[in-house]
């Protein structure tokens, strides 16, 4: 019995030592592949119904502005804009624009948000810098403002630019 109890105890140990050094060990190989899709919780694809929750549960101050289904917000000292599609019925967000009071240096922020979306960084000469996150969405940073959209709106967006 007292084998056991030492040998139990040794192998608590060793695990402790493991998740130590590599704090990742014991989180599930699925959750490495996920990767953030959203700004303070709005992603596109999300319904005007699961919009106004979140607004709701996290107490966002938030008012609708320009149209019908435009919700302008001031969180954590960013002006966030979510636009979602005013002709589907369930409006779902097409873009999330967040303008940042202090971003500090452009090369800090980068790594920041690189790491924030497990995705790595493509820089634009036109916009600033881009990732591909989450389920095929384009994240936009110009080194004052981040802009979040679904993939086809984005390619349409600069088959517009062009």
């Amino acid at each position: 019995m007292k084998i056991a109890i030492v040998l139990a105890g040794v192998i608590v140990v060793a695990v402790a030592a493991l998740v130590a050094v590599r704090p990742d060990f014991l989180k599930p190989a699925s959750l490495a592949l996920v990767k953030k899709s959203d700004i303070f919780g709005f992603s596109p694809g999300m319904t005007f119904e699961e919009t106004s929750k979140l607004v709701t549960q996290r107490r966002y101050r938030c008012r609708q502005g320009q149209g019908s289904y435009v919700l302008e917000c001031e969180i954590n000292g960013a002006r966030v804009t979510v636009t979602s599609d005013d002709i589907d019925a369930q409006h779902p967000i097409r873009r999330v624009h967040a303008e940042l009071t202090n971003p500090g240096p452009q090369d800090e922020a980068v790594k920041s948000i690189s790491e924030q979306f497990n995705a790595q960084a493509i820089k634009d000469a036109r916009d600033g810098w881009t990732w591909i996150v989450g389920r095929g969405l384009k994240l936009g940073y110009d080194g004052s403002a981040l802009t979040l959209m679904a993939g086809a709106e984005a390619a349409g967006k600069e088959e517009a630019m062009r």
